[in-house]
């Protein structure tokens, strides 16, 4: 089943899945979260095993860097423990480091 999902605010899907608009990569960028544990991020979100930290792809944002700041930030509102990405890495993120984890993701998207 297709759904349209218009605005800025999160929609409740079947079950436990959560829609989470971030714009930012595309103009109609999706994360779905799913129980409170998955957050399936699309190409939003991934982690960088070499900085060790959470990442987004400023080389493949296709709409707006800047726009895409803000849901990143919206973010840690929700818990999750793992980031499942489109492309890129995955990861577990412990309980209580998702706040500091999208943090150091925000300072850095900041200076690119």
């Amino acid at each position: 089943m297709e759904r349209i999902i218009e605005g800025t605010e999160p929609v409740l899907l079947a079950g436990d899945f959560l829609a989470i608009p971030v714009p930012g990569h595309t103009r109609g960028s999706v994360c779905m979260l799913y129980g409170d544990k998955f957050l399936f991020s699309g190409d939003h979100l991934f982690w960088d095993p070499v900085n060790t930290r959470l990442r987004a792809g400023r080389a493949t944002c296709w709409y707006d860097w800047d726009k895409q700041m803000a849901p990143m930030a919206g973010l840690a509102r929700y818990k999750f423990e793992w980031v499942l990405p489109g492309h890129g890495k995955r990861c577990r993120i412990p309980p209580g480091e998702l706040q500091s984890k999208l943090e150091r993701c925000l300072v850095w998207m900041a200076t690119q």
